[in-house]
């Protein structure tokens, strides 16, 4: 193979140009890489800002543990076949690598502009930095969440139940302590409002209205609170009482400190998280 084939294909796999383009650009540059390179770029942005302000509302949510740290990401496309090929995944999965190791992703954007002639772009990420950090992804890139544990002694059942549930009902906080307590008051005004404005609680004695707030409060908390939410494997349990029997004979029990959850194409996927709460 001659140099000039390599080249070419070195230009391809870097930027995604094809084979004429990447001859050409070699000729301009009379055979210099780094400048055959360096034109291709410039064309490439010059593709990037025409494609700025196309749709991009395909793409993919991702997760993984790098050397410790949890990243979920989100990365968006024009088309769903770019969004699910083999090139855009193992891209996005670099751009999550990066942002693990405290490096801008600009670049790589653009690479990945270059390559797949779509709008590309990094719509959010996450970070957990600290503690012991689990990764998991549900359905092709429709899901991803990270979770953060504070001791690595905890079974990969309990890591992969608590991902699956957080996928499936999709739980704001781990606890009713990690919802702020503006958020809280908030919530009680509206259920107020609304009791308020049933003609059916009209006739009811302030005690009896007390009551009903107090179990519609209650109700909220259980569907937004992961642990207190009903089990999804055994819903005669909810999720704590799950941990806590779990957690037996463990030398201290399980404790989930935060998680993110991300779901493609959401207008915000991620979720508060709670600090330092204990399960048990």
């Amino acid at each position: 193979m001659n140099n000039q084939i390599k080249d070419i294909q070195y230009l391809r796999e870097k930027t995604g140009f094809g084979i004429m383009d990447c001859k050409k650009a070699l000729a301009d540059a009379s055979g210099n890489l780094e400048a055959a390179y360096a034109i291709l770029e410039a064309k490439g942005l010059q593709v990037q800002e025409k494609k700025a302000d196309r749709c991009s509302e395909q793409g993919i949510v991702y997760s993984d543990i790098y050397d410790g740290i949890g990243v979920v990401v989100e990365v968006s496309a024009e088309t769903d076949f770019v969004a699910r090929s083999p090139e855009f995944i193992e891209s996005v999965g670099n751009i999550a690598r990066e942002i693990a190791e405290g490096k801008s992703t600009e670049e790589s954007i653009k690479a990945m502009v270059m390559k797949f002639r779509e709008n590309i772009q990094l719509k959010k990420s996450d970070v957990i930095d600290d503690g012991y950090p689990y990764s998991y992804m549900h359905g092709n890139g429709k899901y991803a969440v990270i979770l953060k544990f504070d001791t690595e002694d905890v079974v990969e059942d309990i890591k992969k139940d608590l991902a699956m549930q957080i996928i499936a009902l999709s739980p704001q906080y781990v606890s009713i302590k990690d919802i702020p307590a503006d958020k809280l008051e908030e919530m009680k005004m509206n259920l107020l409002d609304d009791i308020k404005g049933d003609p059916n609680l009209a006739s009811k004695p302030q005690n009896v209205l007390d009551k009903i707030l107090v179990g519609r409060m209650e109700k909220i908390v259980k569907e937004q609170c992961l642990i207190e939410q009903a089990f999804i494997k055994d819903e005669n349990l909810t999720v704590g009482q799950m941990l806590t029997e779990k957690s037996k004979g463990l030398a201290k029990p399980v404790r989930l400190v935060k998680f993110y959850r991300y779901e493609k194409a959401e207008a915000s996927n991620k979720c508060p998280c709670a600090d330092n709460m204990f399960i048990g």
